[in-house]
């Protein structure tokens, strides 16, 4: 009775062996880059008290991730907070440009007006699973990215208060539903969607984000902006973070899996700084350029 045992465990191994070769076990790795509040700025400048990056060093840093294994994603209020539909119109260009996957809805995205949003937003997969404007979802359903076979599921959902300041134009015709309720539809449609790792992004206060984080504990990750300010905290695998103020940050979760499932997570921040960093020059000629056609504009009386 021995060699038959010894035989199957022999042909166990060996299979093992085989399969390992192969890298049937071999660990996957996906990275989520993720950038919030930008507030407009193309490029940066060493201001007093709030020294800004600019876009210019963020997508130099960009333009050097690998395509196949990274998903880029935005937090929101890329765009800013004062009406400035050249300004609004390149950026969504560049971001687009830049291969970013997805961008939350932040309320600074609709600084010049609900009209224009819509005649751009089909450049970039906007995504807020909370908000209807003018009766129509701004996205259908959560959104998958599948990366090496590993299915990313992205939710993203927007605190109603965001636009409390807004003009009434802007808010008659901007719906928004509880973040909480939409938040655990959203998580249902990426269970049933065969994601693998369950991201939220919440767009607003950071203490309702922490609220999320405790209540609804299936989400792997939630990615918090618009109040612009830097947090983290890693509890076991799941991660709740910040990357802070005026889009001086990429954050990178760094993600293993075995078998497409999770076996390590990692968060980190990339600062940047106005003064030693690269710059792109596409961003920066894109300055230029808009700098030339506002004086245009202004001296023939556009808006």
């Amino acid at each position: 009775m021995a060699k038959p045992v010894a035989f199957r465990l022999l042909l166990a191994v060996l299979t093992l062996t085989v399969l390992s070769s192969a890298g049937i076990f071999a660990d996957t790795d996906v990275s989520i880059y993720y950038t919030a509040s930008l507030n407009g700025n193309l490029i940066g400048c060493e201001c007093k008290g709030v020294p800004k990056a600019g876009l210019s060093t963020t997508a130099a840093y960009i333009r050097g991730l690998d395509p196949e294994s990274s998903v880029i994603i935005d937090l929101g209020d890329f765009n800013d907070a004062r009406t400035d539909k050249l300004l609004s119109a390149k950026l969504v260009e560049l971001y687009s440009g830049l291969g970013y996957d997805a961008a939350a809805l932040g309320d600074q995205e609709l600084g010049s007006g609900v009209d224009f949003f819509k005649s751009i937003s089909g450049e970039i997969a906007f995504i807020a699973d909370n908000v209807k404007i003018d009766g129509k979802p701004v996205n259908q359903k959560p959104l998958i990215i599948e990366r090496k076979g590993i299915k990313i599921g992205i939710a993203a959902v927007i605190d109603p208060g965001v636009f409390f300041f807004y003009p009434e134009d802007v808010k008659s015709r901007v719906s928004v539903f509880s973040p909480v309720d939409s938040a655990v539809q959203a998580y249902k449609a990426l269970v049933d969607g065969g994601a693998h790792y369950k991201l939220l992004v919440y767009h607003g206060n950071l203490d309702a984000s922490k609220e999320i984080f405790a209540d609804q504990t299936g989400w792997d990750a939630i990615l918090s902006a618009h109040d612009q300010i830097l947090y983290e905290n890693i509890d076991g695998q799941r991660v709740i973070a910040s990357p802070g103020e005026e889009g001086n940050r990429v954050g990178r979760l760094e993600l293993s899996f075995r078998l497409k499932k999770l076996k390590s997570v990692s968060n980190s921040m990339r600062y940047f700084t106005y003064e030693k960093d690269p710059e792109d020059p596409i961003i920066l000629q894109a300055f230029e350029d808009y700098k030339k056609e506002l004086i245009n504009n202004l001296k023939n009386g556009k808006n």
